[in-house]
């Protein structure tokens, strides 16, 4: 379900509450968590955490995941692959013809 390229999670009630209420993300998109209490709990239900801010700041959190896309994007163009966002690598998702 949903279109999200990446959740971000402060708080171990968020992970339990969006699992609770939403279901788990698709497999594709990005997991960015605050702290390490909040991957351990995102990853107690069965989430892949892909971003861990180095300090628990939504601003921290924020340019964590930042840095983690323009990552992604830099080694899918070195690799010379088109870039996808999370979103448009799930079956169905929208494929776009040149990369950004």
């Amino acid at each position: 379900g949903g279109g999200f390229d990446a959740v971000l999670f402060t708080s171990s009630s968020t992970v339990r509450n969006l699992v609770g209420i939403a279901g788990k993300p698709h497999a594709a998109t990005v997991i960015a968590c605050i702290g390490p209490q909040t991957a351990k709990t995102a990853e107690e239900h069965g989430l892949r955490v892909d971003v861990l801010a180095p300090s628990a700041s939504v601003v921290a959190l924020a340019d964590a995941l930042a840095d983690f896309g323009e990552s992604r994007r830099v080694s899918a163009l070195a690799a010379g692959e088109p870039v996808y966002r999370p979103s448009e690598r799930r079956p169905g998702g929208r494929r776009r013809s040149s990369a950004r």
